[in-house]
C-alpha cells in the first residue's frame, strides 16, 4: 500500500512559490526542520521551476488595465528636452516659419516645374555668392574678418556662469574668398547638371509625344479611316490624351 503524501511536501512548494523561487533549498529545509535532500527531491519531481514559470508568464508587467498612474505626467508634445546636437529631431511642418511652409507647400510633383524651380533658387544663390566675392575686391589683404568666436564659461553661481576665456578666430579676405569662390563653383556645377537634366527632360518629352503620334497614325491606318485637320487640311495625327497627360 502506497504512504499517503505528506502534507509538508504541499506546503514547503507553496512556501517556495511565493517567494517567487528566491529561498533556498537549504533556507526552506530549516524554516520546516525538514532534510534538504528531501526538499530537493519534492522540488524536483513536483517540477517546482515549471510551474513557477507558468505563473510568471500569465502576470502582466506593468499597471493594470485602466489604471492611472502615470496620468498628466510626461513631457509636452513636440517638447525638446533631449535634444542634444538636433541632427535627428523631428521636424513638425506647422513649426516652421511661414514663409518656409509656403515654399514647401507649393512643391508639386510636375517634374518640369520643380526643376525649374530648383534652378531659380540656385541662380539666386549664385548671384549673392558673385556679390559677396565682388565685396570683397575692394577690401585690402590685411583686412581681417571674424570667423568664429569661442568662450570658455566657468560656473560662477548654482545659476549663473561668467566667461573665463575667450577665443576670436579671424580669416583674411583671401581665405574668405577663397571659401565662398569654393561654394560658387559648386553652385555653378549643379546648375550646369540641372540644366542637361532640363535638356534631357524635354527631349524625352518630344520623343515621347512623336511616338505617340505615330502609334495614332498607324491606327488610323489599320482602320482605314482619318482624321482630318479642319484648319489644316492635314491628317490629324496628334493625341489629345497624350497631351493632356504630358501637361499634368
Amino acid at each position: 500500500m502506497a504512504r499517503p503524501r505528506s502534507p509538508q511536501r504541499d506546503k514547503a512548494k507553496e512556501k517556495w512559490l511565493q517567494s517567487c523561487g528566491k529561498i533556498t533549498v537549504k533556507q526552506l529545509a530549516e524554516s520546516m526542520g525538514i532534510p534538504s535532500a528531501r526538499i530537493r527531491k519534492w522540488k524536483s519531481e513536483d517540477k517546482w521551476r515549471d510551474e513557477l514559470d507558468e505563473i510568471q508568464s500569465k502576470r502582466c508587467r506593468g499597471g493594470q488595465p485602466g489604471n492611472q498612474n502615470a496620468a498628466g505626467a510626461g513631457a509636452p508634445i513636440k517638447n525638446n528636452n533631449a535634444e542634444t546636437h538636433g541632427a535627428y529631431s523631428t521636424v513638425h511642418l506647422d513649426d516652421l516659419p511661414q514663409k518656409e511652409r509656403e515654399y514647401i507647400m507649393s512643391i508639386t510633383l510636375d517634374t518640369r516645374e520643380n526643376m525649374l524651380r530648383e534652378l531659380q533658387l540656385l541662380i539666386a544663390k549664385e548671384s549673392d555668392l558673385k556679390k559677396k566675392m565682388k565685396a570683397l575686391e575692394t577690401e585690402s589683404d590685411e583686412a581681417l574678418h571674424i570667423d568664429k568666436v569661442v568662450e570658455m564659461l566657468v560656473p560662477e553661481s548654482d545659476t549663473a556662469f561668467k566667461t573665463n576665456m575667450k577665443t576670436v578666430m579671424k580669416a583674411s579676405s583671401f581665405d574668405r574668398t577663397m571659401k565662398l569662390e569654393a561654394e560658387y563653383n559648386k553652385i555653378h556645377g549643379r546648375i550646369i547638371k540641372l540644366l542637361d537634366s532640363i535638356k534631357s527632360y524635354e527631349l524625352e518629352k518630344r520623343r515621347i509625344q512623336l511616338e505617340e503620334r505615330k502609334y495614332n497614325l498607324a491606327k488610323q491606318r489599320i482602320k482605314g479611316e482619318y482624321e482630318i485637320n479642319p484648319e489644316t487640311g492635314e491628317i490629324d495625327d496628334e493625341s489629345d490624351n497624350l497631351c493632356a497627360e504630358l501637361e499634368v
